[in-house]
């Protein structure tokens, strides 16, 4: 019985490792080295302008989407959407949302969108002199 038990339990841990699906989509050819797993990924809104302060490059759009029940919250995807961001050498993520779409019987369809984007380093930037 504790066998059966165990079982289920691993068949429900692998279940919610697959409880999203994932796009990315390139907008640009050029790679970047990827980050640190330590390295802190920003997420900015859509509402929340970078400005000129900082340039940058957006290299490319992800979208994570997953149900309520199989585990998936606003959180989990942000996390998600940050480790993508740090294996394709992303800074942060920018126009970021997450929408959440009720179903009748209960459960919710939570999705996550934002691009990613690379600082341009300082030697790049034209001096206004």
């Amino acid at each position: 019985m504790q066998k059966n038990i165990l079982l289920l339990g691993l068949f429900v841990l692998v279940l919610a490792g697959c409880a999203t699906s994932t796009s990315y989509v390139n907008y640009t050819v050029q790679r970047f080295p990827p980050k640190d797993e330590l390295y802190t990924v920003n997420v900015y809104p859509a509402s929340q302008a970078l400005g000129a302060v900082k340039p940058y490059y957006v290299i490319g759009k992800v979208s994570i989407e997953g149900f309520a029940s199989n585990g998936v919250s606003p959180g989990s995807l942000t996390n998600q959407a940050k480790e993508i961001a740090r294996k394709r050498g992303a800074d942060a993520i920018i126009n970021a949302s997450t929408e959440v779409f009720r179903y009748y019987y209960g459960d919710a369809l939570l999705r996550f969108k934002g691009e990613l984007i690379v600082y341009v380093p300082v030697a790049a930037v034209p001096s206004s002199k």
